[in-house]
């Protein structure tokens, strides 16, 4: 019997945050100017990061931003795909 690979699990919360921190200085930009390109208040990234509010990106937040910074939606907390078991 073949042992089956682990799925990639989605990032915890935590990562999600610490991700979008690291790309954001890797790249020169500012939690603040990366709220503002996405429709929100100057705060509302740093709240994010710092307080965990919200508790997930929506959606919609979370593609401008995996745009934004040219990165894979994931690791800003999309979760995965669903697929069938193979």
């Amino acid at each position: 019997m073949l042992a089956e690979s682990p799925r990639p699990r989605h990032p915890a919360p935590m990562d999600a945050r610490q991700n979008l921190l690291r790309f954001a200085a890797d790249r020169g930009e500012s939690l603040t100017s990366l709220s503002c390109k996405i429709g929100r208040n100057v705060a509302y990234l740093q709240q994010f990061v710092a307080r965990g509010s919200p508790r997930r990106l929506p959606e919609e937040e979370r593609r401008m931003l995996a745009i934004t910074l040219n990165v894979d939606e994931r690791l800003l907390g999309a979760r995965d795909p669903w697929t069938p078991a193979r």
